[in-house]
C-alpha cells in the first residue's frame, strides 16, 4: 500500500522542498510510501518504486513554481478546464482536519459525500454513530440540502431566519428533540423562548416546539 500527493518539488518553497518531503513522511510514520509522480524521478525511490509497482521511466520531473508542464499534462489527458492553483490542501486547516479525523475514526470508508459535508457547517458528533452539522450562511444551508441523503434528517426554525441542519447516523431518531433545540439556538429565535422547528424526513415533514438549547449542552460535542 502506498500514497499519492500531487506536490510538486519546490513549487511552494516554503514546504515542498527535498527536506520538508522527506520530513512529511518521517513524522506521519510513512517513510518510502509516499509517491509524488509529478516529481517522482527527481526524488529517491520510493518502496513502491523498488518493489516494481511502478517504474521511474513513466514519473515526471516536474519542479519549481510553474504550472506550465501541469497544464500541458492536464491538455494531453483531455482536461479542458483544470482548476486554478488553490490556497493549499484542506487538510493543512486544522478546523477541517479534525473533522477528517473523526470522520476516519467512526467510518471505515467514507463516501464522496461524507468528505464534501466536511467542508461545510458546524460539525456536532452526537454519539459514536451520528453527527450534526449546522449550516452557517445561506450557500452552506444550500448546499446541506443537496447533499441530504434519503436517510437523512433536516431541520429548520420555522418563524426564524437561521440555519439547515443536517442530522447523520443509525439511530438518529433519539436525537431529533436536541438537534431541533441547537438549530433554533443558532436561529434569530429569542433564547428565552420556546421555537417551532421543522423536521424533514423521508420526504415527510413534521414540526416540534422546542426551547433554545444552553449553549453549555452542545458545546462538548463540537468537533
Amino acid at each position: 500500500e502506498f500514497i499519492i500527493s500531487g506536490e510538486v518539488l519546490g513549487q511552494r518553497p516554503m514546504s515542498q522542498f527535498a527536506p520538508a518531503l522527506k520530513k512529511i513522511e518521517k513524522l506521519s510514520n510513512l517513510e518510502g510510501k509516499i509517491v509524488r509522480p509529478l516529481s517522482a524521478a527527481l526524488l529517491p525511490a520510493t518502496d513502491p518504486e523498488k518493489n516494481g509497482l511502478i517504474k521511474r521511466k513513466d514519473l515526471g520531473m516536474i519542479r519549481g513554481r510553474s504550472r506550465k508542464e501541469q497544464l500541458k499534462m492536464a491538455k494531453e489527458f483531455g482536461i479542458e478546464d483544470p482548476p486554478n492553483a488553490g490556497g493549499g490542501c484542506l487538510l493543512t486547516d486544522p478546523a477541517f482536519s479534525l473533522r477528517a479525523i473523526d470522520l476516519f475514526k467512526h467510518i471505515e470508508t467514507p463516501t464522496t459525500n461524507d468528505i464534501d459535508l466536511l467542508k461545510i457547517g458546524r460539525h456536532f458528533r452526537l454519539d459514536q454513530n451520528t453527527k450534526l452539522i449546522v449550516g452557517r450562511n445561506k450557500d452552506e444551508n444550500e448546499m446541506m440540502c443537496a447533499l441530504a441523503l434519503p436517510n437523512d434528517i433536516l431541520l429548520e426554525a420555522k418563524e426564524h431566519v437561521g440555519p439547515t441542519t443536517l442530522l447523520r447516523g443509525n439511530g438518529i431518531e433519539k436525537h431529533i428533540e436536541f438537534s431541533a433545540k441547537i438549530t433554533l439556538r443558532y436561529s434569530d429565535a429569542p433564547k428565552n423562548e420556546t421555537g417551532v422547528v421543522t423536521v424533514h424526513k423521508n420526504e415527510g415533514v413534521t414540526e416540534i416546539s422546542v426551547d433554545c438549547a444552553e449553549e453549555i449542552s452542545y458545546t462538548q460535542f463540537r468537533i
